[in-house]
């Protein structure tokens, strides 16, 4: 005789979902979505000096200083 497999637990694991707040991304304009947002600072820009390339011990001794 075959059992369907709903049938077969019939107690409670005692797992219960957790309520968690839903998500909410405030709208901006669409003065701000088009033209971009004035007060944005871009952190991605490197604002330091570029170093001087490391040179090699070889290219050190063989370059030509006169």
């Amino acid at each position: 005789m075959c059992i369907p497999h709903g049938m077969a637990a019939t107690t409670s694991n005692g797992f219960e979902k957790k309520e968690r707040p839903k998500k909410h991304i405030e709208r901006v304009s669409k003065e701000i979505f088009e033209k971009g947002d004035p007060n944005f600072v871009d952190e991605r820009i490197n604002k330091e000096e570029p170093q001087e390339e490391k040179k090699g011990f070889l290219a050190s001794i063989f370059s030509s200083t006169h």
